[in-house]
């Protein structure tokens, strides 16, 4: 009865090892053969400003109540805005619909809070500002098609000389795509295709923002927004487009 108890443990034995041996090889082939992300954090914010004028202008553009022009949330996400904080649940994705100066402390925290540790494995914030003062641009697009709520086209800002400023081709609807609003005597309106419009002595704020993370080959999400911003002498915003954009994987 020893010698087949010892022998009953020696097999339980072999047999345990056997299933350590075969479950460490799959783990070994399973890492060498997926994809393999390397850690890489990559931060650039360039506001490209050449007086104290255009720093104005900037600030106004950076401060102006979308929320209310648009009628959106600033954020399509997660509602607790410290999600990103929580080591213990799965990070929540988070989309900005604008860009102003929330937004963008919002990703430079989280960017600041994240970046380096090795969850995500990669991390990219964009951030960057064109500012120019025009004595006159024309801004204005293509007809779409009969009956046709929705198309590509382009969105054209010329110089007088005719010179192309700015152009944006994609898609332009009412509420997704690229939109623009209008700011008259009755307040802002949204632009219905198709419009021509011309301004005077005025200053353009053309803005961009990319915010992605990326945690394994597929999971990861992109935040892009290009927004443009057109203020008249007083610094008033008459004329105000974006774009934004979300892509998960």
């Amino acid at each position: 009865m020893v010698e087949e108890s010892e022998v009953y443990k020696r097999t339980l034995l072999v047999i345990a090892v056997c299933v350590v041996v075969i479950v460490s090889t799959f783990l070994l082939i399973w890492n060498i053969s997926r994809p393999q992300i390397l850690m890489k954090y990559e931060r650039n914010i360039a506001r490209n400003l050449d007086n104290s004028e255009e720093e104005n202008a900037l600030t106004v553009a950076e401060n102006i109540n979308y929320s209310a022009i648009f009628s959106q949330e600033r954020f399509d996400g997660s509602t607790d805005p410290e999600a990103y904080l929580h080591p213990g649940i799965y990070l929540e994705y988070t989309y900005a619909n604008f860009i102003d100066s929330t937004a963008i402390d919002y990703y430079e925290t989280r960017y600041n809070d994240l970046q380096g540790k090795g969850y995500p494995r990669q991390m990219e914030m964009t951030y960057e500002v064109n500012v120019q003062k025009w004595t006159e641009i024309r801004v204005f697009n293509s007809a779409p098609p009969e009956n046709v709520t929705w198309y590509n086209t382009t969105v054209v800002f010329s110089a007088p000389d005719g010179s192309v400023l700015f152009q944006n081709t994609g898609f332009f609807g009412k509420e997704y795509g690229f939109r623009f609003t209008y700011k008259n005597q009755s307040g802002y309106q949204t632009l219905e295709p198709v419009f021509d419009l011309t301004f005077s002595d005025c200053i353009i704020v053309e803005m961009k923002l990319l915010y992605s993370e990326t945690y394994a080959p597929l999971a990861a999400f992109w935040s892009d927004v290009y927004q443009i911003v057109v203020l008249d002498q007083n610094f008033e915003p008459v004329l105000l487009g974006l774009e934004a954009r979300k892509v998960i994987s």
